[in-house]
């Protein structure tokens, strides 16, 4: 088989005569035994090996996670594996994109903030940042993602934002551990795809880490490990392409009982299973205030209306600007538009959770206030009227009275609803 031999005058790495030990206490671990090899600038490299093969401790040292016991490290032609802990920090920012199997990512985070998390570090200004961010996300596919947090996002589409976190510093070398490890076969043939594509398209240096022969197929070159040493380095000239064997699979099922399936291949959950943000139902009463306070700041300035008059154009104003809001923000928030059952579910829980809030806030008012007062004094004689029809006529008003409500509600979120 033939060896692959980078030219020395375009490797991005140089390993020279390289061994790392572990001082176990009782007994000396080799993980890697002089191991020699050079990666090129634009190379497709996989590393694969058994469990214990040493490729692992590989990444670590590629990585500056680690320096070697023995031999040199030279990283696009700095020599790194001598340097104190602080100098292969800085390097590592700049040079080096990590992809894990396990994503690492912040779970209560946006996307785009994840993927600003590298730029922080190295002192980046907060509109910078953000353009960056975009930029990367929208290399990965994910333009329309960057406001999701991790939970809110498949596994595939997790991986892409890790790659993108990765992207975002514009290194020359992308290390990846087992990036499909956690991954179905379709959405691991599109994650490769698109390390494929950012190889070719931009350069960038991959070295993937992997057990799996068939991941390592994709490569153009694969540096085989087994205890410690390098096995085999053998240029692919055959390599497959991702892409076209991700376009061999059977076509996804498409029923209408079927769960729903993400563009990556995942399974996601559907509309009716999925819960809805308390942001949503926070959004709704920020807009309905917000049509309050501007109906009232209207009327004040503008027009002249009696407190009766004013009470019910500011409903309705506030109800509008209510659904509008939280229309918008759920499908900011879910990235599409609300199913019927969560617009259900909003009208539904806001308008309990409402009505409960202003029956204490009355119940309080009216056992704090005065009672000379003359608004309280008509409040409570119409309680004391309300009561006075029996419980059985009250309770079928207050059911009608908040399901209308629930149900214009409902009919107002449709309506502003955006479209697929």
């Amino acid at each position: 088989m033939p060896v692959a031999l980078a030219s020395p005058q375009a490797r991005l790495i140089e390993l020279t005569h390289v061994s790392k030990e572990y001082d176990t206490g009782g007994s000396l671990v080799r993980a890697m035994r002089d191991v020699s090899v050079g990666i090129a600038q634009g190379e497709f490299v996989a590393v694969v090996g058994a469990s214990g093969s040493g490729k692992s401790t590989m990444m670590n040292i590629l990585g500056c996670l680690d320096r070697p016991t023995h031999g040199s490290y030279a990283l696009a032609g700095i020599d790194v594996g001598s340097r104190p802990g602080d100098s292969r920090a800085i390097v590592r920012n700049r040079v080096i994109g990590f992809v894990f199997q396990g994503f690492n990512l912040l779970p209560r985070t946006t996307a785009r903030d994840n993927v600003e998390l590298p730029l922080q570090y190295r002192g980046v200004g907060l509109r910078e940042r953000r353009r960056r961010a975009r930029a990367a996300l929208a290399a990965v596919g994910l333009a329309d993602r960057m406001d999701h947090t991790p939970n809110q996002l498949s596994g595939g589409q997790q991986q892409r934002v890790a790659i993108a976190r990765a992207l975002v510093t514009d290194p020359p070398l992308l290390l990846a551990d087992e990036p499909t490890g956690n991954l179905d076969t379709r959405t691991s043939l599109e994650v490769l795809a698109l390390l494929q594509k950012l190889n070719r398209e931009r350069g960038i240096t991959v070295v993937l880490v992997t057990h799996e022969q068939d991941i390592a197929a994709c490569a153009s070159r694969v540096i085989t490990m087994r205890d410690g040493r390098i096995l085999s380095d053998v240029v692919q000239t055959d390599a497959l392409d991702a892409q076209a064997e991700l376009a061999r699979l059977p076509p996804l099922d498409d029923t209408s009982g079927a769960p729903a399936h993400s563009g990556d291949g995942h399974v996601e959950e559907t509309g009716k299973s999925r819960p809805l943000p308390i942001s949503v139902y926070a959004m709704m009463f920020l807009g309905e205030l917000g049509g309050d306070v501007a109906t009232a700041l209207y009327v004040g300035w503008v027009a002249s209306l009696s407190a009766w008059k004013l009470f019910w154009l500011r409903r309705l104003v506030g109800e509008l600007t209510k659904a509008w809001a939280g229309a918008r923000w759920s499908r900011r928030v879910l990235g599409r538009p609300a199913t019927r059952d969560q617009r259900v579910r909003m009208a539904l829980w806001y308008t309990v959770v409402v009505t409960c809030g202003l029956g204490s806030a009355m119940l309080a008012a009216l056992l704090w206030l005065p009672l000379k007062a003359p608004w309280v004094a008509r409040a409570v004689d119409l309680v004391a009227r309300a009561l006075a029809r029996g419980p059985v006529e009250i309770g079928a008003i207050a059911l009608g009275a908040m399901g209308g409500t629930v149900l214009l509600r409902y009919l107002l979120l449709t309506l502003f609803g955006p479209r697929r």
